[in-house]
């Protein structure tokens, strides 16, 4: 039985085990020359109040930022992407990019809506990187 049950979970979608393929917006931001601390923390102020699904602060530099896969959830991911970039350009972040797609990754939910288990999958590194092609472009 908990050898199915890992199949479960990790199965494909077209092969019919149950998986937990759910349908997300996936936000990714990076700074490809680093952030100070202040940038850093008036990034994830946006984040927060943006009131996304979850969200991970990757390293010194990155965010990942999880939303319904929905058209709100869209709205939102939009929203946050023009607020991060206001704030990239008032602190003066360099070679700061973002970008936002819908797709489905592997994950689970609980009952109140928040992941069980991290998002997985193509999506989120398609995802990143296209936030890096835009960071790059805007390298100096």
């Amino acid at each position: 039985m908990e050898t199915m049950a890992l199949f479960g979970f990790f199965g494909r979608r077209n092969k019919g085990y149950a998986s937990s393929w759910l349908q997300l917006t996936v936000v990714y931001a990076t700074a490809r020359e680093g952030l100070e601390p202040e940038q850093t923390f008036a990034l994830r102020g946006k984040i927060l109040a943006a009131h996304p699904i979850d969200f991970e602060f990757l390293n010194s530099d990155s965010f990942l930022v999880f939303y319904p896969g929905t058209a709100e959830g869209l709205q939102s991911a939009t929203l946050l992407i023009d607020a991060l970039n206001k704030v990239a350009r008032d602190k003066a972040v360099p070679a700061f990019g973002a970008a936002v797609q819908q797709g489905e990754c592997l994950a689970q939910m609980n009952g109140t809506g928040r992941f069980k288990s991290k998002p997985v999958g193509g999506l989120i590194s398609q995802t990143k990187n296209l936030a890096i092609q835009v960071a790059e472009a805007r390298t100096p």
